[in-house]
This record gives structure tokens, C-alpha cells and sequence, in this order.
């Protein structure tokens, strides 16, 4: 913190009893010769009188409705016509607080001293490359031993004209600046010297970049023409011959990539001006030696490294729209060169640019390998689960052993392709891979039937048993199936317009949908169903070449089919009207028959009605399919025997 007080002597003038200054300060507006807009502008703000103008400063008038820089220049010439000034302070001598201080009626001039607020400071101890200056105004002031704007008023606007390099224009530029700060040619400050001016600086080096770099950035306003100034005010040669200027700024824009073009390489670019690229790498040598010589400040290049640093991770494609979105950039950068650039400016970074899933992601230098290896197994979760939730993401050791934050790697998922939020408020996502298990499966079901049971899917997908550890609700899986999907959800169920999922489809790639023996299943419900017991269809996959333990595997997790009852299945998708099968009777005291003499018949099916010796028994729940007997009759089994049915 600042410890130093600075203060600020200006000039007073003090005597309301001389009549001729009371005569001056009185004078109203409308009677002297002032241009219509700059009066109406003052009469606007209650400035009636010479008086009501004086304490008013240039800065303060600027901030008038509709006083413009020509308006002022006026006022000002009218005020110099009366030998007064804009913000000049009057003393009333008439008030009796300050009746003994009167040694005489004449117009007497006093010193007021003002304690600076550190605010004002650090607008006077700045270097005049911190400020909007022209190069013209800079360079004048250099010669006339000025280093800070502080300086500035220690000098006159004649000594300024006094300078052959100098014209109006200039001048009215520079006393423009200092009386925005509200001072003016006269002021002293105290104490002011060398050494005052390099503790104060070193006390508050940091606020003073940032008052610069604000005030440079709202005149420059993007990278590419602030990195244009520079180069041309930085890269002198002792050629008279422009041209020579003129490649060296080339070279140096086209190495770097410094109007926002993709870098290139020095043979490339030796290419263009038919020269080797030893000469073309000596020109680059030439003029980054000058910009190291020069130390130009960057104020909107060091704004973009800061905003970088807290943007990391990120996409280069990403960080290129923020800056565009701050409107400190109109065009793509090439961050690369741009960080080579920068570094040959002697500033060190330490961020890394490197291509990870096909996109170039700007990291922390060190930390770009862990992020590839938590990728990797963020890819693996999502391949294996198809979707996952951020909290899990935090659970991974390259995480938690490395201290990554959470909206780094919030930051760093979102570069992924098709990258999609399913809920964020829990923060469960999902993106493309070229494996997505859960989304096979739902299109699995779809390709079954485009109508599909939601609680009977979401109940089928959890149990499967690569899914079942996969910890979130059905709203979740309902978000998953609409984003990646094109359906919509009516009375409980999911109507697919398509069965293709828009995630595995990515980059055209479909995955596995549904398998040969999952195939022959389904072809089996189809001929014999709708509903079949395990015993049938152990019989009728075996005669399709279907071992029972992919049987098995498949009644138990295919999202194809459906238990609904004791060793009892059924298509998920089926819709048949169960109501409309007929029934048909058996009566076990009958002969019966082995069930491998007795082939299935396809489409037949019926409710059985069992008898024993006539009297009745009891209903089969569900319809069983009907089997040729000596085929000349047809007959059910019934505890592996079968019967002919009446």
C-alpha cells in the first residue's frame, strides 16, 4: 500500500473587494460573445456567470449534454480574452472568516494545497507508453525530459510550442489529457522527484497496468490493431528504403500468426519474397530484437493471457468466441504463435496448447497428460454406461491426487463432441463415443418396436449387468432418450420416430443393434408366440442352434424381451389382443405323446382348459402354442407330455 503523501498546489485567486475582478466574475454569459450551442449547453447546467464557469474543469465540462471539444475550445479562448482560466478556485474576502487575511483591495494570488487520492496518483506517476498519447506528443515530452505525466505540469503551452515537432493540435492534445486528470500548466506537486516517482511505482506497479491497460483497450479496442501499432512504432531501420520496414512487420505477422492467420514457417514465407529462410529467420531476429529493446506495452495482449488463465482448460475454438463475446479480438487466433510472440517478448506463460479428440484445448503446461488420461477414462464411462454424472468424474485418482477443480473439468468435458447436459442441475451428461452401451440398447428396443413401455425399458436397461452399478433416475434416462432420440414421450410410453440414435450415429457409426441369436429369438416369438415359457423356447432355440446359456443371457438382459411371470415371456414390444385366442381342451387321462415327435406349428396358439377323465381341472394362464400330432391332429404340452387338444 501507498505510504507516501503526494500534494498539489493551485494557484487561488482571492479579493471579491477589487471591483474589477467582482465586475469580471459577475459578467453573465448571455452578454458576452460565446457560440449558441456551447451557451445553451452551460445555461442547461445552471452556468449563468463567468463566476459559476471558473470552478468548473475541462473534464467536468465535457461530461455537459451536447458540450463538445469545440464548445470548450471556445470557452476557453473567451476565459484567456478575461486572463481567467476553467478551474480556477475564488476565495469570497468579503466572508468575515477570512476578513484578517486582506493586505490589500488588489486581485492577489495564493497557493491551495490538496492531498492526492491514490486514484490520482497513479494517474500522474504513469509513463506516457501507459497512456493514450500520440507517439508525436510522446516523444516531444521525452526530449523535453518529461518522463511522467506528473511532469506535465511543471511545463507551459509555450514551452510545448516553443518545440519545432509540436503543433496545435498536439499541444491542445496533451492539455486536453492533463485537465482531464483536473489540473493545469502552473500546478506544482510536492513532493515530486526521481526517486518519490520510483517508490511510487514500485508501491503500486500493479494498479497501474490495470488503470493503463483499461484506458488503452477502450482506445485500441482489439488485439489486431494493437499488435499493428506496436510493430510500426517498435521496428526502425537506419534503410531509407520503407520496403525493408515493410518485410521485417511482414515476416514478424506471418511467423506468429499476428493477424490472426495460422503461423507459418520460415520457408514458406522465404517462399514469398524469393529469399532463403536463413534471411527470413535474420529479419525475425531483427525486429524481435527491437520489440525487446523497446519493451512495448501490450495492455490488451496481457488482457487476453489473463482472461486465458481463468478460462483454462479450454478449446481454442471456445476461447476465441469469449474474446470475441469481450470484444477485445474480430478474428481467430492461432494461440500458439501468439504464445511463442509473447514469450519472445520475454514474458513467460504457462499454458500448453495441444490436440486432444480431434480439438486443439489450451491446459496448464504440466497437467495436459493427466487431462488425456482422465479423458480416456471418462471415454471408457461413457462407452461402457453412455452416460455419466460429474461427482463420478471428481471420483477419478488423476482427479482428486492432482486437485483438479470441478469447473475445470466441468470446463474440460464440454469439449467433447455432442457434448449434452441431461440434467444440470445433478450434473449427468453424456457425449459421443464410438461405443455407447446404453444407446445400442434403446435403439435395440426401438428397432423392435418404435412404441415402447418406459418403465419396462428402464427397468430392463438398469438390470442389464454391465448397467446395473449405473446409479440415476428414470427422469435422467427419459432426458437421455429425448436428447438422443428423436421421440417423445405420451401415456408412459416412448414413440421413436426413428430407431437410429443420433449419439451412436455420430461420424456415421451405428453399432451392433441386435445380435444372430437375439435374432433367431425374436423370429421365434414371432412364428410361435406371443407369449412362450422357458421350457418351449429352450426347445425351439436349440433346434435354431442357440446354446441355453445365450438363452439365458438373453432372457435375462436383452431389452427385447420381457418376464412376466414365472419362466414366462414375451416380446417387449408386443401388442397383441390376448383377449381374441381361442380356447381349446385337453384331458390328461388321454394317451400322450413324447414332445420331440411333435413339431411346432407356427401362428397356432391357444388358452387350454385341462380335464382329468372328464371332470375339469384347471385354466393354463396363458396361451401355449399348438403341436402336430402324427400329423393329423394337433396337441399342447402339458409337464414335457403332449395331449391332443378337443
Amino acid at each position: 500500500m501507498n505510504s507516501i503523501k503526494i500534494f498539489i498546489k493551485k494557484k487561488i485567486l482571492t479579493s471579491f473587494n477589487n471591483p474589477i475582478l467582482k465586475n469580471k466574475l459577475s459578467t453573465n454569459l448571455r452578454d458576452i460573445e460565446l457560440p449558441v450551442r456551447a451557451l445553451n449547453s452551460l445555461i442547461n447546467q445552471n452556468v449563468n456567470t463567468i463566476n459559476d464557469l471558473i470552478v468548473h474543469t475541462e473534464g467536468e465540462l465535457k461530461r455537459f449534454p451536447n458540450m463538445g471539444q469545440k464548445s470548450i475550445d471556445d470557452i476557453k479562448q473567451m476565459l484567456d480574452h478575461y486572463s481567467l482560466y476553467l478551474g480556477m478556485e475564488i476565495v469570497d474576502l468579503n466572508n468575515e472568516a477570512n476578513i484578517e487575511t486582506i493586505n490589500s483591495i488588489e486581485v492577489k494570488e495564493e497557493n491551495k494545497l490538496i492531498e492526492l487520492s491514490e486514484q490520482k496518483i497513479i494517474e500522474i506517476i504513469k509513463e506516457f507508453d501507459e497512456t493514450t498519447l500520440s507517439v508525436r506528443s510522446k516523444n516531444v515530452l521525452l526530449n523535453l525530459n518529461c518522463t511522467n505525466i506528473g511532469d506535465i505540469i511543471f511545463l507551459s503551452r509555450q514551452s510545448l510550442f516553443d518545440n519545432n515537432n509540436l503543433g496545435k493540435k498536439s499541444v491542445d492534445e496533451i492539455e486536453e489529457y492533463i485537465n482531464n486528470l483536473d489540473l493545469n500548466f502552473g500546478d506544482i506537486i510536492e513532493p515530486w522527484n526521481k526517486d518519490i516517482v520510483k517508490q511510487l511505482r514500485e508501491n503500486l506497479i500493479g494498479k497501474i497496468s490495470d488503470e493503463a491497460r483499461q484506458e488503452l483497450i477502450k482506445k485500441n479496442q482489439y488485439l489486431e490493431v494493437e499488435l499493428k501499432k506496436i510493430l510500426e512504432e517498435c521496428i526502425k531501420t537506419s534503410q531509407k528504403d520503407q520496403s525493408i520496414k515493410d518485410r521485417i512487420i511482414d515476416v514478424l505477422i506471418n511467423r506468429f500468426g499476428l493477424d490472426g492467420s495460422p503461423a507459418k514457417t520460415l520457408e514458406i514465407i522465404g517462399k514469398k519474397y524469393n529469399v532463403t529462410r536463413e534471411r527470413i529467420r535474420q529479419n525475425q531476429e531483427f525486429g524481435l530484437r527491437k520489440l525487446r529493446t523497446r519493451k512495448p506495452f501490450t495492455p490488451i495482449l496481457d488482457k487476453i493471457f489473463e482472461e486465458l488463465s481463468k478460462a483454462l482448460p479450454v478449446t481454442e475454438i471456445e476461447f476465441n468466441r469469449i474474446l470475441k463475446e469481450k470484444k477485445l479480438t474480430l478474428v481467430e487466433w492461432d494461440f500458439k504463435g501468439l504464445q511463442d510472440f509473447y514469450e519472445n517478448l520475454g514474458i513467460k506463460t504457462d499454458f500448453y496448447v495441444s490436440k486432444i479428440n480431434k480439438l486443439r484445448v489450451i491446459t496448464k503446461v504440466g497437467i495436459d497428460n493427466i487431462f488425456r488420461q482422465v479423458m480416456v477414462n471418462i471415454n471408457k464411462k461413457i462407452s461402457n454406461t453412455g452416460l455419466l454424472s460429474l461427482s463420478e468424474c471428481l471420483d477419478f485418482k488423476e482427479v482428486y491426487l492432482n486437485d483438479l477443480k470441478r469447473e475445470t473439468i466441468k470446463k474440460f468435458i464440454q469439449t467433447k463432441p455432442i457434448f449434452t447436459w441431461l440434467d444440470e442441475e445433478q450434473e449427468w451428461f453424456t457425449f459421443y463415443a464410438k461405443r455407447n452401451r446404453l444407446s445400442n440398447l434403446i435403439t435395440k428396443a426401438a428397432t423392435g418396436s418404435l412404441s415402447v413401455d418406459i418403465d419396462n425399458l428402464f427397468k430392463k436397461i438398469k438390470n442389464f449387468h454391465r448397467l446395473e452399478n449405473v446409479k440415476y433416475s428414470v427422469d435422467i434416462f427419459i432426458s437421455f432418450c429425448k436428447k438422443s432420440f428423436d421421440c417423445e414421450i405420451k401415456d408412459n410410453e416412448i414413440l421413436f420416430s426413428s430407431p437410429k440414435s443420433k449419439i451412436s450415429d455420430y461420424h456415421g457409426y451405428q453399432g451392433n443393434v441386435i445380435s444372430p441369436n437375439e435374432q433367431k429369438i425374436v423370429d421365434i416369438f414371432n412364428k410361435f408366440g406371443p407369449i412362450l415359457n422357458w421350457w418351449d423356447l429352450k426347445e425351439l432355440s436349440t433346434s435354431a442352434n442357440v446354446k441355453d446359456d445365450s438363452l439365458n443371457m438373453i432372457l435375462q438382459f436383452s431389452v427385447l424381451f420381457q418376464r412376466i411371470d414365472r419362466a414366462t415371456y414375451i416380446l417387449s414390444n408386443n401388442k397383441s389382443d390376448l383377449k381374441n385366442i381361442k380356447t381349446l381342451k385337453i384331458d390328461i387321462s388321454n394317451e400322450s405323446y413324447y414332445p420331440e415327435d411333435c413339431e411346432f406349428i407356427e401362428k397356432e396358439h391357444a388358452y387350454i382348459e385341462v380335464f382329468d377323465f372328464g371332470v375339469f381341472k384347471y385354466n393354463l394362464n396363458y396361451p401355449r402354442p399348438l403341436r402336430k400330432v402324427m400329423d393329423l391332429y394337433q396337441g399342447v404340452k402339458i409337464e414335457n407330455k403332449v395331449y391332443i387338444v378337443s
